[in-house]
């Protein structure tokens, strides 16, 4: 577990492993203005969909943990290379871990019901053979009539067949990811974490793997790639040249300067928090990103 240590964390140890200097926030704009927190993003249009459990699975991403045949189970490829994704179509897309499918999926609260044709294996040879057997196992769990059980809470789903077998799948990326605000509270530095950021801080990630937002000051544009459970981050630009107090232009030049260009996280969600990290120094040197879903 991560301790916080409040006031703990010099400018010096930030500035060796992160390459960056985290400042306690500051409003202060030039001339003396207040600046305004970030706002959300406009609410995309409500779709409507069934309630229960397969609300819960619409218009999100759920990355396949394992499939359990006759009582055993067998694990997904690594870094979520097996995916599903439910849309209000009336359609689920989503990688087998071998091919990509697209298939009719028509969802009450509790029932999914899985038609159309089956995604194939690929035939040359571009797919290790132990990703081709789990693939052949989901395909033939994830047909006809379902049920959609929460197995621990809301982001963790088993949608299970009549036969008793499941497909065993974890949030990914909650409906709405793409186009929110995503402020920055904080970073995440080796067990603990760096001084509170700007309350303007917020990223902004966007499907075409860019990613822009608010450094705190500044406004800031850069590339930011999710592919399976990774994110990678290339140093952003800015793109405004306003001036606030020095607390805030320190951090945000500390925010603009990155260890490696690109880095590469680990990330976890939940329906409102993102956390990426990057351990690739090994402890106590991780460094990462703490976010919070700002309403919208």
């Amino acid at each position: 577990m991560r301790i916080r240590r409040t006031g703990a964390v010099t400018g010096a140890l930030l500035t060796v492993l992160l390459t960056a200097t985290g400042c306690a926030p500051s409003e202060a704009g030039s001339g003396g203005k207040k600046k305004t927190e970030g706002r959300p993003a406009s609410a995309a249009p409500v779709r409507k969909g069934p309630g229960g459990n397969g609300g819960l699975l619409m218009g999100a991403r759920w990355m396949v943990q394992w499939v359990t045949v006759g009582g055993r189970d067998i694990s997904a490829p690594p870094h979520a290379a097996s995916w599903m994704a439910f849309d209000y179509d009336g359609t689920v897309k989503g990688n087998d871990g071998c091919a990509p499918f697209h298939r009719s999926a028509s969802m009450a609260d509790s029932v999914l019901a899985v038609g159309g044709d089956r995604a194939q294996a690929t035939e040359d040879g571009g797919c290790p053979a132990k990703n081709r057997a789990f693939a052949e196992r989901l395909r033939e769990v994830f047909d006809g009539p379902l049920t959609i059980a929460q197995r621990h809470d809301d982001l963790t789903m088993d949608l299970k067949n009549q036969e008793g077998d499941y497909v065993a799948v974890k949030l990914q990326q909650p409906e709405g990811f793409y186009g929110r605000r995503w402020q920055l509270p904080r970073l995440i530095v080796g067990d603990t974490y760096s001084p509170d950021l700007p309350k303007s801080t917020y990223f902004v990630f966007h499907a075409d793997g860019t990613v822009s937002g608010n450094l705190g000051c500044n406004d800031f544009t850069g590339q930011a790639v999710f592919e399976g459970d990774t994110l990678t981050m290339h140093q952003p630009t800015r793109t405004t040249d306003r001036t606030c107090s020095q607390d805030v232009m320190d951090s945000e030049e500390g925010l603009l300067t990155m260890k490696r260009n690109p880095r590469t996280f680990t990330y976890r969600v939940t329906h409102d928090s993102l956390t990426a990290y990057d351990e690739s120094d090994g402890a106590p040197l991780t460094f990462g990103y703490e976010f919070r879903a700002l309403p919208g």
